[in-house]
């Protein structure tokens, strides 16, 4: 009798925890690439990538620190390299436990890599310009 009145317990309290808990997702933006690519000759496609940055906030009122999509954006590109991340999309997510919140901007894209020696019409333009 006593084990079946502590699982109850256990459950009441289980269930009183979770409660107050939830989450969000809500979309920031959606963009072709993170840099402009005009003129630019993608040699390298890395694939898909994610990256992250999250702060914590107190009774949803005071954050330690913001958000920043640009570091999200670093962290992407750290995981797999590359110049830029292209067919981006971005998004924030914001999660509750008890007391504490958790605020999360991710950014999702494709990781790629430009070549270094621009392109052929910036070469032109160079030669012209060591002829002088």
């Amino acid at each position: 009798m006593f084990r079946k009145k502590s699982r109850v317990s256990f459950l009441i309290l289980l269930a009183a925890l979770l409660l107050p808990c939830g989450c969000i997702t809500s979309p920031v933006a959606v963009t072709s690439s993170t840099t402009p690519v005009h003129d630019k000759k993608i040699i390298m496609n890395y694939g898909p990538v994610q990256g992250t940055h999250r702060v914590w906030s107190v009774f949803g009122l005071w954050m330690v620190g913001r958000p920043d999509i640009d570091l999200a954006i670093q962290d992407a590109l750290k995981k797999k390299g590359g110049d830029a991340l292209i067919n981006v999309s971005c998004y924030q997510k914001t999660s509750w436990f008890l007391f504490v919140s958790e605020n999360k901007v991710v950014v999702e894209g494709e990781a790629v890599s430009f070549d270094a020696g621009g392109s052929d019409k910036d070469k032109g333009r160079q030669t012209i310009k060591t002829k002088k």
